[in-house]
């Protein structure tokens, strides 16, 4: 809690069960402050993060309410986690709505629940140590619609009562300057900028695919370099006769003085991605653009796939530009606009072919791992962005590349066909 008083809410309730237990009261006192337990000097008060120092606790259980209220909260997280260390199967309870401070101890907490719950849904590593429930709408706009109110509530019609909440609804249906703090308490959906973009459902797809037998004969490729000091990737989509699919290659490079560092810390499996053939390892601390172009030049000559067209993002490196020039033609590689102006109607028209299964990507793990991280912005013209973020443990350089080769794909459509 922000302040004693607050944390004290809890603390009342405890006391309330003790009082009214006849079992409780032999063995638990209630004082002032605290409530004390002889048998096992046992002590459960109230703190607040306001305290001047709450460094040296040695603690069994916390519970850590009202989290979304933290400000710098990541200090005070810490003497809590580092307080337990001394015991023996401790216990941190974590419960909070949603809240409007970004950036904070509730976002981080709030990342590694999406990080555990993507892992699990991907067959990674998870900790099994730590378990998450989240209840919250999965959109803003599903408010509308009661029906989806158990989804964030699902106590609605017992320890929180549906007329209370109809009530509420139509009140902000008539005032909808009411809406942003409305869907925040009610329904936890936090204010932020971004929100995710695909359901897993939506991105998954299982579906494999031979590209020996397949014989494709032109593709589009796209280059998103991002952070030469963390993961790269290059794509590239093809399409056969009489097939309506676009199918995916990728290829993923990760600096090699980072690969021990990005498993341990990030939790990963690059190693086992690496065994897979779908990483390569770059020399050093940086990538290498020239890996990449290397492996688009191993696509054209050894798979014998004409590379009709390289999508790359505008900020990309003169040099980059400069060698795929010279290795595929001047006219081949293609500057992509970042922006919504540029990808809103490409990344929807993607999407929608994404969730009919249209799109196959050779169930490539880390490609689903990107897609489940990918967030996206939303302006007020409805156009949507993807946002990039600088967290390794959320990379989307994968479907960056993808985006840069479909837009690419989408420009020349017409020729394309005409091709295969």
């Amino acid at each position: 809690m922000t302040k004693k008083d607050q944390s004290k809410i809890v603390w009342q309730e405890a006391k309330r069960m003790v009082n009214k237990s006849p079992i409780l009261k032999k063995r638990i006192r209630t004082l002032v402050g605290e409530i004390d337990s002889d048998f096992n000097d046992g002590v459960f008060k109230a703190l607040a993060s306001d305290a001047d120092s709450l460094d040296g606790l040695n603690i069994h259980v916390v519970i850590m309410d009202e989290w979304h209220q933290w400000k710098n909260g990541r200090a005070l997280y810490d003497i809590m986690a580092d307080g337990i260390t001394a015991r023996e199967q401790p216990l941190i309870i974590m419960t909070s709505t949603a809240g409007t401070i970004r950036e904070d101890i509730f976002d981080e907490i709030y990342e590694e629940a999406e990080i555990q719950f993507n892992n699990m849904k991907l067959g990674n590593e998870v900790d099994d140590r730590t378990l998450f429930f989240i209840y919250e709408l999965d959109k803003k706009a599903e408010w509308w619609d009661a029906n989806n109110w158990i989804k964030a509530n699902p106590g609605l019609g017992t320890i929180k009562k549906l007329r209370a909440l109809q009530d509420k609804a139509k009140r902000v249906a008539s005032n909808l300057r009411l809406e942003k703090n409305f869907v925040c308490k009610e329904f936890n959906i936090r204010e932020t900028s971004s929100e995710s973009w695909l359901t897993f459902d939506q991105l998954n797809n299982t579906d494999t695919f031979n590209i020996e037998k397949l014989k494709p004969r032109y593709c589009v490729a796209g280059i998103d370099l991002g952070a030469t000091t963390d993961l790269t990737c290059a794509t590239i989509i093809f399409r056969v006769p009489d097939d309506p699919i676009l199918y995916v290659k990728q290829m993923y490079w990760l600096p090699g003085d980072l690969l021990e560092k990005r498993i341990k810390e990030d939790k990963i499996p690059y190693d086992i991605w690496l065994d897979r053939g779908l990483l390569r390892i770059s020399e050093g601390n940086k990538v290498n653009y020239k890996d990449v172009t290397k492996w688009l030049l191993e696509v054209q000559n050894e798979i014998d796939i004409f590379i009709y067209k390289i999508g790359y993002d505008n900020w990309s490196s003169t040099y980059l530009v400069d060698e795929l020039k010279q290795n595929f033609g001047k006219t081949v590689p293609e500057p992509v606009i970042q922006g919504a102006k540029t990808f809103s109607s490409p990344m929807k028209r993607f999407e929608s072919d994404l969730e009919a299964k249209k799109i196959n990507y050779g169930n490539n793990p880390i490609l689903k791992w990107n897609l489940s991280n990918a967030a996206i912005k939303t302006d007020s013209n409805d156009n949507i962005a993807l946002v990039k973020t600088s967290n390794p443990r959320r990379r989307i350089d994968g479907v960056a590349s993808l985006l840069d080769a479909y837009i690419v794909y989408e420009n020349n459509y017409d020729d394309y066909l005409n091709m295969i």
